[in-house]
C-alpha cells in the first residue's frame, strides 16, 4: 500500500514543479504518521501481551493461595466439631452429675481448645501491589476483593470477638482452676492428647460459674464452625471462577 502510494505521489508530482514538492512534502507526512501509528499499534499490541501474562501469573498464583486456605479452613470446621462435641458431653456429665472415669479427661481436656485458622493472601497482597485493573473482568475483580477484605476480614473479627476476648478472661481461669494438664509435652495437641485431669471433681460438679462458661463455650464453637464453613464455601466458589477465568488464556 505503501508503495503504491508513493508511485502515485511521483507520477502526479511530475506534471509540475509545485505540486511535485506539495505531493511530495504530504506524503513523507503521510508516511511519517503511518509509522508512528503502526509502533504505537505494536506497542500496545506488547503491553497487552505482557498485562495478559502478567495477569495469567497472578491468578495461578491466587488459586494456589486460595487452595491452601480451603484445606485450611475444613480442617479448622472439623476442630471446631470436635470441640464442639467434647463440650456436649462435658455438659452432659455435668448437668447429670455423672460419676468420673479416665475417658472424660479428653473432653475436659478438649472442651478448653479451639481451632485456629491461619490465612494466607501473599498473591492477593502482590495483586494490590500491582493494580487490580491488572483484572480485566470486573466481575472476578470484585469477588476477589470481597472474599479478602469483606469474608477474611469479618472471619477474623469474629474469631477475636469469639475468642480471643472471652478465652484469657473467663475460660483460662476456670481451666486452671479446676483441672491439672496431664504433662507439657509440646507435641500433646499436634498428637490429639487434651487429657486435663479435674484437681476435685465434687467441686467442679457444684461450680456454676464453669457450667455456665462451658455452654458459653460450645455455644461459640458451633458458631466457630458456622462461619468458617460460609467462607470455605465462599473460597470454592472463587476457586472455581478463577480456574474457569484461566482456561481462556
Amino acid at each position: 500500500m505503501l508503495r503504491l502510494f508513493r508511485n502515485i505521489r511521483r507520477t502526479v508530482s511530475d506534471s509540475d514543479p509545485l505540486r511535485k514538492y506539495l505531493f511530495y512534502a504530504i506524503g513523507e507526512i503521510f508516511l511519517v504518521v503511518v509509522g508512528i501509528l503502526l509502533a504505537l499499534q505494536i506497542n500496545n499490541w506488547n503491553q497487552d501481551r505482557i498485562n495478559k501474562n502478567t495477569e495469567k501469573k497472578l491468578l495461578e498464583e491466587l488459586v494456589e493461595n486460595l487452595s491452601v486456605n480451603a484445606q485450611r479452613l475444613e480442617e479448622s470446621v472439623k476442630g471446631e466439631l470436635k470441640t464442639a462435641s467434647s463440650i456436649e458431653i462435658v455438659v452432659d456429665v455435668l448437668e447429670n452429675k455423672k460419676p468420673h472415669h479416665d475417658s472424660l479427661n479428653y473432653h475436659f481436656g478438649r472442651a478448653d481448645f479451639a481451632a485456629d485458622v491461619v490465612l494466607t493472601n501473599t498473591a492477593f497482597q502482590a495483586i494490590s501491589s500491582r493494580g487490580f485493573e491488572i483484572i480485566r473482568s470486573d466481575d472476578l475483580r470484585k469477588a476477589i476483593i470481597d472474599l479478602f477484605d469483606t469474608e477474611y476480614g469479618f472471619l477474623i473479627a469474629m474469631t477475636i470477638r469469639l475468642e480471643d476476648q472471652f478465652w484469657p478472661s473467663s475460660a483460662l481461669p476456670l481451666f486452671h482452676k479446676h483441672f491439672r494438664i496431664k504433662n507439657m509435652n509440646k507435641h500433646n495437641l499436634k498428637n490429639g492428647d487434651f487429657d486435663a485431669i479435674p484437681v476435685d471433681y465434687n467441686a467442679l460438679l457444684r461450680d456454676d460459674e464453669y457450667h455456665n462458661m462451658i455452654k458459653h463455650r460450645g455455644a461459640f464453637r458451633y458458631e466457630g464452625a458456622k462461619i468458617k464453613r460460609e467462607v470455605l464455601n465462599k473460597t470454592r466458589l472463587l476457586i472455581n471462577l478463577l480456574e474457569e477465568y484461566l482456561s481462556t488464556f
